[in-house]
């Protein structure tokens, strides 16, 4: 059938129009980057806490100074070194769970050590907590640079400092609670990490595994993550 040129134009509904213009991905996601940085600061408060902890281990324990410097060698071992093994994993696909597994092993790992009983359990409870800070920090800077959209280094800058207040807040913060509570002052740690892992934790099924060549943000990612 030959359309009839003189009928009038109908116009679509607005709907239509609005589903089919393109996602707009290049700008950030600064709800899910404020989220990221602020995991990122739970995660750093917790590993800058534990110098401050030392003296308080030490006197508790009767530890030697060896002994103390030894809890610092395994704190960075496991927190540092290792960092590099999850950071080849997060290149192989993305595990985002990790983000709030890791945030919470590292509050109860530095939060139970003020509660230690011996020497050994110390250092068991310090590994644990430096396997969280090692994983968080390479699943994290890859999920910040996603979802920064064209705006990487900023995405990236809003991320690190999360991790830079963390490290200034963690000592003042151990010291108080200490002085307030004594030694089981420490598992005051906790609960921050429980409440930023409970909130990141319904989140992770939203995020992909992998995005598109070229894209910076998918649209699912944000709903999921963030309703509007």
């Amino acid at each position: 059938m030959t359309p009839d040129p003189s009928a009038p134009a109908v116009a679509l509904p607005s709907a239509v129009v609005t589903a089919a213009a393109p996602a707009d991905t290049s700008r950030p996601n600064y709800r899910l980057l404020s989220l990221l940085a602020l995991g990122h600061l739970v995660i750093d408060t917790n590993q800058g806490s534990l110098p401050a902890l030392l003296p308080y281990l030490k006197t508790a324990l009767g530890l030697t100074y060896t002994a103390t410097g030894v809890i610092v060698l395994m704190s960075n071992i496991t927190s540092s070194l290792i960092q590099p093994l999850f950071g080849f994993l997060a290149d192989k696909t993305a595990r985002r769970w990790l983000l709030p597994l890791s945030v919470v092993l590292s509050a109860i790992g530095i939060g139970l050590t003020g509660v230690a009983s011996s020497y050994l359990a110390v250092l068991l409870l310090v590994m644990v907590s430096g396997f969280g800070v090692a994983a968080y920090h390479p699943e994290g800077y890859r999920t910040a640079t996603q979802v920064a959209g064209e705006k990487k280094a900023t995405g990236v800058s809003i991320f690190s400092t999360g991790g830079n207040i963390g490290i200034a807040v963690g000592p003042p913060l151990i010291t108080a609670l200490i002085t307030m509570y004594g030694t089981p002052g420490s598992l005051g740690m906790i609960l921050p990490g429980l409440l930023v892992g409970a909130c990141s934790w319904p989140c992770c099924p939203g995020c992909p595994a992998r995005f598109p060549r070229g894209a910076t943000a998918a649209p699912r990612l944000r709903r999921r993550w963030w309703a509007p």
